[in-house]
């Protein structure tokens, strides 16, 4: 898994550079035309598409990683639909293009609402954590967020203009929503920093060092002049980086 995550990073990140590279010299060109409009707009979707897989990546390895895979799947669908969008506009009927526009605008929801809970989820849910009461706002927040979309998608579908009403609870659902991925957010990262402060000494397990470990640990910090101590902890923090 984490070796699938790392090859996916680097698509992600290939391929956006790639696209900004393009974007760069459509806006250099000097002559900007329709073409060079349509360069522009591929970057912005692939950097789009980009964030949206990052989000998702959250949840590589985590039990609720089938909430990425769909969320994957949606944003897929989205990125085919808004590029066939951008650059296939002579090529169909107004009922095909009307198709598209319905695919995109549905496929889009699902992803940006299954990354959103990737995140929260892999910030709320992690492993070896207690997530006491953030669980239950969790779960309010991701039926709060998947009721926006299906009403969201609702209008897209149906191609039918709601009374206010409709609109007024979708403005509250989405305000809930947004409200409790703010504390989520909040309380998640201040309960990790409460739990590191919380960790009582007697639970620290005492690791020793043989005397010929002491002395390469002593030997970098005087060549690299630093401390001992920075010195483990910078290899600590690399080994966690990489885990």
């Amino acid at each position: 898994m984490k070796d699938l995550r790392r090859l996916v990073i680097v698509v992600v990140i290939g391929s956006f550079s790639l696209a900004a590279l393009l974007g760069i010299l459509a806006l250099l060109s000097g002559d900007f035309g329709d073409d060079q409009a349509r360069v522009l707009l591929t970057t912005v979707i692939v950097g789009v598409e980009s964030t949206v897989v990052l989000c998702l990546l959250a949840l590589a390895g985590h039990p609720w990683v089938p909430v990425s895979w769909f969320g994957a799947a949606a944003s897929v669908v989205a990125t085919g639909a808004a590029l066939a969008l951008t650059w296939g506009d002579n090529a169909w009927d107004d009922g095909r293009w009307e198709d598209l526009l319905r695919l995109f605008g549905t496929s889009a929801i699902l992803a940006g609402t299954s990354a959103q809970l990737a995140l929260l989820i892999a910030l709320v849910l992690r492993p070896g954590r207690e997530p006491g009461g953030l669980a239950a706002l969790l779960g309010l927040t991701g039926l709060a967020g998947a009721l926006v979309a299906i009403l969201a998608i609702g209008p897209i579908v149906s191609a039918s203009e709601p009374d206010d009403g409709y609109w007024q609870l979708l403005g509250v659902l989405a305000i809930l929503d947004v409200l409790g991925s703010v504390v989520l957010v909040a309380l998640g990262a201040f309960g990790r920093v409460r739990e590191r402060i919380e960790t009582p000494a007697s639970a620290v397990s005492e690791v020793r060092l043989s005397a010929a470990q002491q002395q390469r640990i002593e030997q970098w910090a005087r060549e690299h002049r630093t401390t001992p101590t920075d010195v483990v902890q910078r290899a600590l923090d690399s080994y966690l980086r990489r885990s």
